[in-house]
């Protein structure tokens, strides 16, 4: 995918014009809050109920790459959100690889408990496990893990109705690192001493390459690894598991 910022102005955004994987091109206007002012292109229904599953695909991708592509040129704006910016991730993924053993041990052992049990860290009968989406959020600064929050946990009720444990952190969008998968069975063959902090590893990197694969882009070789990333990708507005973690952020 090929972008390129035609100009910029304090009220209107930013212009990216785009040329996607099929070589059509889209002109978009990106306000400086990363929200997409206008998306114009030819080749493409206007409306999102008359596009194809792959149409609609691509037309996620083209805003999520020219969001990518404003906040390049512009790395003093809050355009992209930082959980969507692959070099903040890499941040915290150094910061996660540099974090001492003594310590991740003492503030990482609840998520790979959690991983495998959730409803074992929820008090509600009405729990479906089946639908867990466990999170870590800990924050980073200067390259270095400075606070670990506890557990997270969203699940649906045998009523359908989604819960949350509640959350417990306030971190700066621009500190925080977001770790969230659904329930492992972990077995025999990931032990926490010997293999969790390395899957946490895997977890960022994959992260990573969901972000690139989010805007249409190959990930960098070292990011395409095989594990849970990113939950909810290609425009899928099926994230309330997410937004409930993330209230009132």
């Amino acid at each position: 995918m090929e972008t390129e910022i035609t100009g910029s102005h304090p009220e209107q955004g930013i212009g990216v014009d785009v040329y996607d994987e099929n070589d059509h091109y889209h002109w978009l206007a990106i306000m400086w809050d990363g929200s997409v002012d206008a998306h114009e292109t030819d080749d493409y229904p206007h409306e999102p109920e008359d596009r194809t599953d792959d149409e609609q695909r691509i037309m996620c991708q083209v805003e999520e790459r020219s969001r990518y592509a404003a906040q390049q040129e512009f790395p003093d704006a809050d355009i992209l959100d930082p959980l969507w910016d692959p070099e903040h991730i890499e941040e915290g993924l150094e910061a996660l690889t540099n974090y001492p053993l003594a310590d991740f041990q003492e503030q990482f052992r609840d998520y790979y408990e959690a991983l495998q049990r959730p409803s074992e860290f929820v008090d509600d009968p009405k729990m479906d496990p089946e639908t867990s989406g466990i999170a870590k959020p800990f924050r980073v600064r200067n390259g270095q893990v400075v606070e670990v929050s506890d557990i997270e946990i969203v699940y649906e009720r045998t009523d359908g109705t989604a819960h949350s444990t509640g959350k417990t952190w306030e971190y700066p969008r621009e500190e925080l690192i977001f770790c969230k998968m659904p329930r492992i069975a972990f077995e025999d063959h990931i032990t926490f001493e010997e293999h969790f902090p390395d899957f946490l590893v895997n977890h960022l990197m994959a992260q990573i390459r969901d972000i690139y694969l989010n805007m249409g882009e190959q990930p960098p070789r070292e990011y395409r690894v095989q594990g849970h990333g990113k939950l909810d990708i290609y425009g899928d507005e099926d994230g309330s598991a997410e937004e409930l973690l993330l209230e009132g952020m």
